[in-house]
């Protein structure tokens, strides 16, 4: 994989479509297929109270199942968004992923975005960044096998997670759309970075990517840092054949995403209006197919590859469930394996 980023999968967008038997099929198969192909790792998400993202609830759930199913590829979370949890309940739950996976997990902590799944909270939505950054020691401490003081009542009580987890260090990300404050805490916690284009341009991703490498240059240095970029992917025998694959999944992708983000709540925010949401959906359907995503013939796609690895991103994670045919998914994960072993000459 010389001069590109390492590969791996994303699955982000399936929709909820009822009590079908069979719905996690496509997530297991798609799994064993990348792992066969030499994909470094699979990520899966946590996503609450919406048919857009409905299978993914607790990703370590599903990473379970997973594990069982695989014995090479990694298994990433991305992500789990920790102020929805108690801390020592992820430490428990992910060391046991760990163990199942004979220690091939990693996560990547978000703070969330929604105000609706704070139903489920262990702070106010106003404060889930602090508290994020605040738990990320602890849970490493919980890793570690280390005792933790945790109120109960009026005093508190000392606890020691298990099962022990074969990794001695938890492998973390932290999730950053686009604020460099968290591009930068991430440098200076020690943390990869998960990142998208969805709430960010070209220039401002190499300038979030610059002040995490610094900030994490200051904090360890002679380590590597490590930038993960997810991205909607086909790659097809042309580049039309590719584009005219994802016209209608990506628009349908885009307004499912607009609606989930939408959702009506408390924050006293105007809902957009179904006509501003078409357009929008859209423009952002467009921007991805011919500029944010990875979309084309093999040639295209490397020079892509080639331009990400030079604006720093470590790691490309292939985005593939937004509604791509099955056939055209394998056909896609074969030909980035292809891209892996031999480049197409450019």
């Amino acid at each position: 994989m010389t001069g590109i980023p390492r590969l791996s999968v994303f699955f982000f967008s399936s929709a909820d479509t009822g009590p079908v038997p069979d719905r996690y099929e496509s997530i297991l198969t798609t799994t064993a297929l990348a792992e066969r192909l030499g994909f470094e790792a699979v990520w899966i998400p946590e996503r609450h109270f919406h048919p857009f993202g409905g299978l993914f609830p607790n990703p370590a759930v599903l990473a379970a199942a997973l594990a069982a199913r695989t014995s090479r590829i990694a298994i990433r979370a991305g992500s789990v968004v920790l102020p929805l949890h108690h801390v020592a309940r992820v430490a428990e739950e992910w060391a046991l992923v760990d163990s199942l996976s004979n220690g091939r997990i990693g996560l990547s902590l978000a703070s969330g975005w929604n105000r609706g799944d704070f139903v489920l909270g262990q702070c106010d939505f106003d404060d889930r960044r602090e508290h994020l950054l605040d738990t990320i020691d602890t849970l490493r401490a919980l890793w570690r096998g280390e005792e933790v003081r945790f109120p109960v009542g009026d005093r508190p009580e000392r606890v020691r997670t298990y099962p022990v987890p074969l990794q001695p260090a938890v492998p973390l990300w932290l999730t950053a759309t686009s604020g460099s404050a968290t591009f930068r805490e991430a440098g200076r916690r020690g943390c990869n970075v998960l990142t998208a284009y969805l709430q960010q341009r070209t220039d401002q991703l190499v300038e979030n990517i610059g002040i995490y490498r610094e900030a994490y240059s200051a904090r360890e240095p002679g380590c590597a840092p490590h930038v993960t970029l997810m991205v909607h992917t086909c790659v097809a025998a042309t580049t039309r054949e590719a584009m005219a694959a994802v016209e209608e999944p990506l628009l349908a992708y885009q307004s499912q995403f607009l609606d989930l983000a939408d959702r009506p709540h408390s924050g006293g925010e105007e809902a957009l209006t179904e006509e501003e949401k078409s357009t929008l959906a859209r423009y952002a359907a467009r921007k991805y197919a011919t500029e944010r995503g990875l979309v084309g013939d093999p040639a295209a796609v490397l020079d892509r590859l080639h331009h990400l690895a030079g604006i720093g991103v470590d790691e490309v994670a292939c985005l593939v469930d937004f509604g791509l045919r099955p056939d055209q998914v394998t056909e896609t994960l074969v030909r980035l394996a292809e891209l892996a072993v031999r480049p197409v000459s450019r």
